[in-house]
């Protein structure tokens, strides 16, 4: 376009699969780097890739599936944020790769800049001599949050917290008397572990131990153990990653004891999301599990806490990144939205069969987590957008009521089984400014 606005064209449409963002000019104006982005079978690719200004001669700078910020320093250095492995992964550190500024083709290989420790660089800039370099120390967070439900639930008090620490806390379940919250939390500085907690209480309850992680808690439908699923600390997510098992815990205290086998391993920071996952109902015997088939279906299957898995119950073609799913309080039906910028789809699985049903929260969209109210007719959801969250009681055929506005991004719900609660998971982002003088330049 024109340094006015005006004659915008399209520089570059993306391949299918592909995202493509976070274009920066080179010195010359002669070329343009961005990022190009792409996720298969849940392992993602990141590549800075730059073209001339006609979007010709494509040129690979580099790819990393850790990338995440990055800036131009001098005319031929990029200055990138790579994010650490496993299980350093929530610190990142500065890395430099010089290229032509010509070409844009690479001169050697990326080099490191920090070794640092308990930082996550984003927003990074560097003044006009390159001297100094400014960024933002940005941590993810997660705490607890209780809301009290109106008597038809239509309406919710202002959520307030349960826990309280600087750590990652996702909440996944209620006991069975709607009294204590189960959640999975990095509180000790490692591994996430499996914790309950009252919600009249200060402190939680740790129920697991050992180094591997363990996530999503919820009670089995006879309030006899308590269900997660768990991961080698070092695994990644997305197809590679190492095979998950499924594991119970008594709810009375005891030793963990394997369900079944899991494929995949689902991302960081969501409770209803990814995949594998599951839920239980609060009746009957079995329970629900989701894991992807394919690169655009996600498969459920019955299995039973005791006996491990049974039979397949459906399959649900969508790309499976951006769904979210839950069973209702009987077990007869699954619930799916679809986050999509453009659609606020709903559908409602019956399990024993039949046509699923579809509705559309419009003007609401990009829907996020969801979770049945007791009764097994209405459900909550979340909705984002650029502003934050906003948080909806849904009665199918009825226009959705608006229970709370967030602006942080809301990443789990779980209503409490008498109906008085709502468990809210929202992704909360902490940051300080922060400048390194005297920047190395060379």
């Amino acid at each position: 376009m024109n340094a006015d606005g005006s004659q915008a064209r399209v520089f570059l449409k993306a391949e299918d699969g592909y995202h493509y963002f976070q274009p920066v000019w080179f010195a010359s104006g002669r070329r343009i780097f961005y990022v190009k982005y792409h996720e298969e079978n849940g392992n993602p690719t990141t590549i800075i890739e730059s073209r001339n200004t006609d979007a010709s001669d494509p040129v690979l700078l580099l790819s990393n599936k850790n990338l995440g910020d990055f800036h131009r320093a001098q005319s031929d250095r990029l200055i990138l944020e790579v994010t650490e492995a496993p299980p350093n992964d929530r610190n990142s550190n500065l890395w430099e790769i010089r290229y032509s500024p010509d070409t844009g083709k690479p001169a050697g290989r990326a080099r490191r800049l920090t070794d640092w420790t308990d930082f996550r660089f984003a927003e990074i800039s560097l003044t006009a001599d390159g001297k100094t370099l400014a960024f933002l120390n940005l941590k993810s967070l997660s705490n607890a949050y209780i809301g009290k439900l109106g008597p038809s639930g239509s309406t919710m008090e202002q959520p307030q917290g349960l826990t309280f620490n600087q750590r990652r806390n996702w909440v996944s379940g209620w006991s069975g008397d709607s009294k204590t919250v189960f959640f999975y939390s990095d509180l000790a500085g490692g591994a996430f572990d499996i914790y309950r907690q009252a919600i009249d209480a200060h402190s939680p309850e740790k129920l697991s131990s050992g180094p591997d992680d363990k996530w999503a808690p919820q009670i089995s439908p006879d309030g006899k153990w308590v269900l997660y699923m768990s991961w080698p600390k070092a695994a990644t997510a997305g197809a590679d990653a190492p095979p998950g098992k499924l594991m119970r815990i008594p709810a009375a205290g005891g030793p963990a004891e394997f369900v079944a086998d899991l494929k995949g391993h689902p991302f960081a920071g969501t409770t209803d999301g990814g995949y594998p996952s599951f839920h239980c109902p609060s009746v009957g015997t079995d329970c629900v599990l989701a894991e992807q088939s394919g690169e655009n279906a996600v498969a459920f299957v019955w299995f039973d806490p005791s006996a491990g898995r049974k039979n397949e119950i459906t399959k649900f073609s969508r790309d499976p990144r951006y769904l979210n799913w839950n069973l209702s309080p009987d077990g007869s039906q699954i619930v799916v939205s679809v986050g999509d910028f453009k659609t606020g789809d709903i559908f409602i699985l019956p399990v024993k069969g039949g046509a699923p049903q579809r509705f559309s929260l419009l003007p609401w969209q990009e829907l996020g987590p969801v979770a049945w109210a007791p009764d097994g007719k209405s459900i909550f959801v979340g909705s984002y957008s650029s502003r934050g969250s906003s948080v909806l009681r849904v009665d199918p055929g009825k226009p959705p009521t608006l229970l709370w506005k967030s602006v942080w991004d809301v990443d789990g719900l779980a209503a409490s089984p008498d109906g008085h609660y709502l468990a809210i998971a929202p992704n909360i982002f902490d940051g300080n400014a922060w400048i390194i003088p005297n920047f190395a330049v060379k």
